[in-house]
């Protein structure tokens, strides 16, 4: 891993609907018992959200460094500003905007991009603040975002440098967060550098193929992707709203956002506690999908399958996999032949 010298983290309150189900990144006044550094909100162990959950304040006792609050609804001017804040508290002499998955290289007419604006904002942001700024991208292709053709395309054409790969090592002080914290991304990330390789499925039962290339982190000028990304027309923006407009002209009308309130608003899939029946359930799939190749399924995916898809029944499925399947149940990864090879 590249020698970074930290001094603090910076991160959204941003859990999706299977956690928390409010649209969009929280700020500072959905918290409670929230710590102060020079203007900037940390999130402490015993911080909480009044509504809804976070995953952040368990994270904060993990993580062996200060984790700060970044928020949006300032727009890319208000986040410059907290940045600038935040490297004033704590003397610092550059930012780094790290994305896992390769969806910050996106350009906004890809298909499958999905999830643009909280990348798109932080680099604008950091890049306003006029810090020193570098970026880092690891787990090529591991939010299913953008294609290999496109990331391949765009790493190309943003002369990307590959800077390090990551090891065993660097992720095992962290393995077991992965029973409970629902990241795909950085789980698919974690598993590829801890050395497994596979076919995985992973949510809206997409197909990655996880190998050894998914652990190289790269390094990319963040003047040049900025110029040539989504996060060009959010510099300047001093609302969350004027950003997501701004994207939302961008990618022919859609956003995120919008999907995450219809969701709030009642239109998603029925959630279903598991019950012994769900092994059943969840045993028949895995016999078809390994018929297809498929090696693994991520944690995440096998709740969406079986519509365990909020917090307490996802919780109460992690628990029945780990008591009745502890074979398969590796998480971040539900093995199709279980660790000994044989199917369930």
């Amino acid at each position: 891993m590249p020698k970074l010298g930290v001094a603090a983290l910076m991160s959204w309150s941003w859990d999706r609907f299977m956690i928390d189900p409010t649209p969009g990144p929280r700020v500072r006044g959905d918290f409670d018992r929230l710590g102060d550094r020079g203007g900037v909100a940390q999130i402490l162990e015993t911080s909480a959200l009044r509504i809804g959950r976070s995953t952040l304040p368990r994270l904060a006792g993990r993580l062996g460094h200060p984790l700060l609050l970044l928020e949006a609804d300032g727009g890319a001017t208000g986040l410059a500003e907290l940045i600038e804040r935040a490297v004033a508290a704590f003397d610092a002499d550059e930012v780094v905007v790290v994305d896992v998955g390769g969806d910050i290289l996106g350009e906004g007419h890809e298909a499958n991009l999905r999830t643009p604006l909280a990348d798109s904002l932080a680099l604008a942001a950091a890049v306003q603040s006029g810090v020193p700024t570098r970026v880092l991208v690891a787990g090529i292709g591991m939010d299913g975002e953008l294609s290999s053709p496109e990331l391949e395309v765009r790493l190309d054409q943003l002369h990307a440098r590959p800077v390090a790969e990551l090891t065993p090592k660097d992720v095992e002080p962290f393995n077991d967060i992965w029973s409970w914290h629902p990241s795909e991304a950085n789980a698919l990330l974690a598993a590829a550098a801890g050395g497994w390789q596979g076919a995985v499925e992973t949510q809206r039962n997409a197909l990655l193929e996880l190998t050894a290339a998914a652990a190289i982190v790269y390094e990319i000028d963040a003047r040049t992707l900025t110029e040539s990304s989504l996060a060009a027309p959010l510099v300047g923006t001093t609302s969350l709203e004027q950003a997501e407009q701004l994207l939302r002209e961008r990618r022919d009308g859609r956003s995120e956002l919008d999907i995450e309130r219809r969701r709030a608003a009642g239109e998603h899939a029925e959630v279903r506690m598991p019950t012994l029946d769900t092994l059943d359930v969840i045993d028949r799939y895995v016999d078809e999908a390994a018929t297809r190749g498929v090696d693994a399924l991520t944690v995440r995916r096998t709740a969406e399958m079986v519509s365990a898809i909020e917090p307490s029944a996802t919780e109460a499925l992690r628990e029945l996999l780990g008591r009745h399947r502890p074979d398969n149940f590796r998480p971040p990864l539900y093995l199709v032949h279980g660790e000994n090879g044989e199917g369930v």
